[in-house]
Formats: C-alpha cells, structure tokens, sequence
C-alpha cells in the first residue's frame, strides 16, 4: 500500500488514547518499544509522550522516559505501515524533545535493535556515542566458587528501594542509570531480584528478567568499595542457579565493549558473546 501522505497533527498523548497506541504498538511493524502495550495507559501520565494522527487514524506514537540524573530514553516509537518513519519522526521528535527539555532532561538516548529507527536517528542530530554487546549462557555447568564468608543473599523488597537506587548511582554512570519507576516495577515483577547484604547493609544487587524460556539479566552491581572480593561473582552464580531452577534455558546480558572486566566474568561462567551489536545514540537537548 502507499504511505498515507496526508499532514499530521500532533499533540500531546492523553489517557483516552491508550486503546488506539496499544493497536498500533500490536499491529504494526516499524515498533521500537521497551514496554508492554498493556502498560500503555498507567506511562502515558508518567513519561513524555505524544502521537501524530490524521483525519483517518493514529500514524505515529512516541515516547521518553526520564532516567536519571537528566537524560531521557526512547522507549517507544511506533509508525504506522501507511506512512513514512521519517516524515512521522521528523513529527514527533522536535515536541518530544522540547517538552523533555522543558521537565529538565538535558540529553535523549535510544538503545536497542530497532534498524529502521537507527537508521533515521542521525537525520535528526543523534550520534553513536557508544556500542554494547551481547553475551549469552546456554545452560553450561557452573564454576565453583568461594563464597565470601560475611555475605548473606536475600530477595530484594520494597522498602530496599531508596538503598538500591543510591547503589545504582555509584556502579554505573549517568548514561545507564536506571529510574525509581523501573526499579519499583522490577521489585514486583522480575523472576529475581536479590541483594547482597553485609553487616546488614546492601552491598550489592541482582535483578534478572524471564520470557518464557529464556531470561535476561538486566542488572548485576557492587558497591564500589566492595568491588575485587568476589561479591559480583557469587551473585552471578546465585541467579544462574535460580534460572536453571525455573527451566530456563537462555540467559543473555548486555555490556559495553570496553567493559573487558566484566566480559572476563561472564566468560568464566560459560557466557558466550553473540554476533549482536547495538548502538547507544545520544543527543544534547
């Protein structure tokens, strides 16, 4: 079919239009979403978020997440298969970007695999600023271990919250630092989320996501002061133990090419990087 050449309006997203950005977040194929289209309605009062329409239907969604300490994520982009990726970008990022601006985010990022989106982002000013890898572990035997003798693992609980996020701060920077949202939503929901506690403080933490047979391990920190004593190691070992438990065959994780120290860890434990590479696309507001 030709791309629908009509010109759009483009407004702010409103809660009523949950159901219309869910068919589109379904349906269609040019998708770059890092949430479920379930969740549509609860993030569109949380985060910017806007939609191009025309006097037919819905064309264009997009939306960023505030991450902390000013930087915003593109979590969703949707077009619609009737009209042009980037004559609906070049729609929706200029409002996107200037409200994101306004709520005091200095810069916007997109990470993932998402060719058609990746491919239009450097029209619009976005620039690689890094690359990350992908690692996999297919149900191999794991090493043994020392435990460290002072560290007790427990399961992650709410009121753990404000300790996690100030860890979170110190282990990674400003770039991969996650949001209170998401670490509030992956207390409820990861298939585990554990702690490493040292004379009752939390020293470190593990938060691994599951689909189905496969799982990703979306976070694994030290405190810095406690970095070097095997804490990372025996909490990896702890999560691939619990995934092998839940009959999960796959576990993937991400990290940054120049973080050869960490790649050495997962290695050891029978992690093997795949072929997948994913710019990290920046842009200054």
């Amino acid at each position: 079919m030709r791309p629908h050449s009509a010109s759009l309006n483009v407004r702010p997203a409103k809660r009523t239009d949950a159901n219309a950005i869910q068919r589109l977040l379904d349906e269609h194929r040019a998708v770059h979403t890092r949430i479920s289209s379930d969740d549509v309605q609860h993030k569109l009062i949380e985060y910017v978020a806007f939609i191009a329409e025309d006097m037919i239907s819905l064309r264009g969604f997009l939306m960023i997440e505030p991450q902390p300490p000013r930087t915003g994520l593109l979590v969703s982009v949707a077009v619609h298969d009737n009209a042009k990726p980037s004559s609906v970008l070049a729609a929706l990022l200029p409002p996107s970007e200037a409200e994101a601006h306004i709520q005091g985010l200095d810069s916007v990022m997109q990470v993932g695999e998402a060719p058609w989106l990746t491919r239009e982002l450097p029209k619009f000013g976005y620039t690689v600023q890094d690359t990350i890898v992908t690692f996999e572990w297919h149900h191999t035997p794991l090493p043994q271990i020392r435990p460290h003798p002072q560290l007790n693992i427990r399961s992650a609980r709410l009121e753990d919250l404000p300790i996690l996020l100030q860890l979170d701060q110190l282990a990674f920077g400003p770039m991969w630092q996650k949001p209170k949202t998401a670490f509030r939503e992956a207390l409820s929901r990861a298939a585990s989320f554990a702690v490493g506690v040292i004379d009752d403080t939390i020293v470190a933490y593990e938060w691994c996501d599951q689909h189905g047979e496969r799982a990703h391990l979306t976070r694994l920190a030290t405190h810095p002061d406690y970095q070097g004593e095997g804490i990372g190691t025996q909490l990896l070992h702890y999560t691939l133990q619990t995934m092998a438990n839940f009959n999960v065959s796959v576990v993937s994780l991400n990290t940054q090419t120049d973080n050869l120290r960490s790649q050495e860890l997962y290695e050891r434990f029978g992690f093997k990087r795949t072929e997948e590479e994913i710019g990290v696309y920046w842009k200054e507001l």
